[in-house]
């Protein structure tokens, strides 16, 4: 499939009309970090003064991680706030634990550090697994495409308006800018697409999970992206929200030609039932990976694409 994005319109509206799965495009990482940066905001957002050797600090600890700007709500008031995936005793991934704390931009550095070497004080973590804080980071980052900053700003507003009881950021760009309005859920660490209002209340109030909210799904950041992913996600088909909970692992058992067979393991933290499941996945035609900053080029990334073949249930 090629498809040119022209002059004038937007790539979040291409691939709407193209219906492409955004599946497997979510963010892999073990630590998901906001820090409060005011705007504006360069493209990259690291050119900005505040996270100045903040880059060298992330290679430097060879961390699974990615660190987003949090616009926020007090400049005198800087907030760090960290999500981890964190190994039980089934080394396997559960729901994220959140860490918050204040910094002064001198010494940002020295607090990520902190975290990343398990340092920060005990008093401000806060143990995520009885769900008692929820949050939304949604990327509304313009400088770096039009459709985040148009789409994204115009859902934060709504979504504060009508959304309660949940944590509402707007952070910097979480990737995949062609599927705006584009986010990531706390504490389940999902990343979705093309949201709307609607969706945002399927997701946080939890009601009777559609198939098409389910290919709203980009993934889950415990799995690695593309196939694996995808494998994952459809533990929500089979278990609805409360598949959430699970602590849960993806394995490729096998690929051959253009299939790819995993093996989804979950745990339930409640009943330490074990459940398993294997996702056959055929790969199918590569679908461009548009930009508005790009337009009337030719695309130069392509995503692999996957459909569902079969899944077949091992435990119960």
């Amino acid at each position: 499939m090629v498809k040119n994005l022209e002059i004038g319109q937007r790539c979040s509206e291409i691939t709407r009309e193209l219906k492409l799965d955004s599946g497997g495009t979510a963010l892999k990482a073990d630590f998901l970090l906001a820090v409060d940066v005011p705007l504006p905001w360069p493209k990259p957002v690291f050119n900005h003064e505040f996270l100045t050797g903040v880059v060298e600090l992330l290679d430097d600890y060879f961390l699974s991680a990615r660190l987003l700007a949090s616009v926020p709500e007090n400049n005198d008031h800087l907030t760090v706030t960290v999500y981890e995936l964190k190994e039980d005793v089934y080394q396997t991934k559960s729901l994220l634990h959140r860490t918050q704390c204040t910094f002064h931009p001198s010494n940002l550095l020295e607090v990520l550090k902190k975290t990343f070497d398990g340092e920060i004080k005990e008093e401000v973590r806060e143990n995520l697994q009885d769900e008692q804080v929820r949050e939304l980071w949604l990327c509304t980052q313009g400088s770096h495409d039009i459709c985040c900053g148009s789409a994204g700003t115009a859902l934060y507003l709504e979504a504060e308006e009508n959304l309660h009881e949940v944590k509402i950021r707007r952070v910097s760009h979480l990737g995949g800018h062609r599927f705006a309005p584009t986010a990531v859920t706390f504490p389940d660490g999902r990343m979705w697409s093309h949201l709307n209002m609607e969706n945002l209340e399927q997701i946080f109030n939890q009601t009777p999970i559609t198939e098409e909210l389910i290919k709203k799904n980009r993934g889950w950041c415990g799995s690695k992206k593309g196939a694996e992913q995808i494998a994952e996600r459809e533990g929500l088909n089979l278990y609805g929200w409360n598949w959430n909970k699970y602590h849960r692992k993806t394995i490729v058992v096998s690929e051959n030609d253009s299939e790819t067979k995993i093996l989804v393991t979950g745990v339930c933290p409640e009943s330490e039932l074990e459940v398993k499941f294997e996702v056959v996945l055929e790969e199918v035609e590569k679908t461009p990976v548009l930009s508005c900053d790009e337009a009337g080029s030719t695309p130069q990334k392509w995503q692999t694409g996957y459909s569902v073949e079969m899944v077949r249930v091992l435990t119960v």
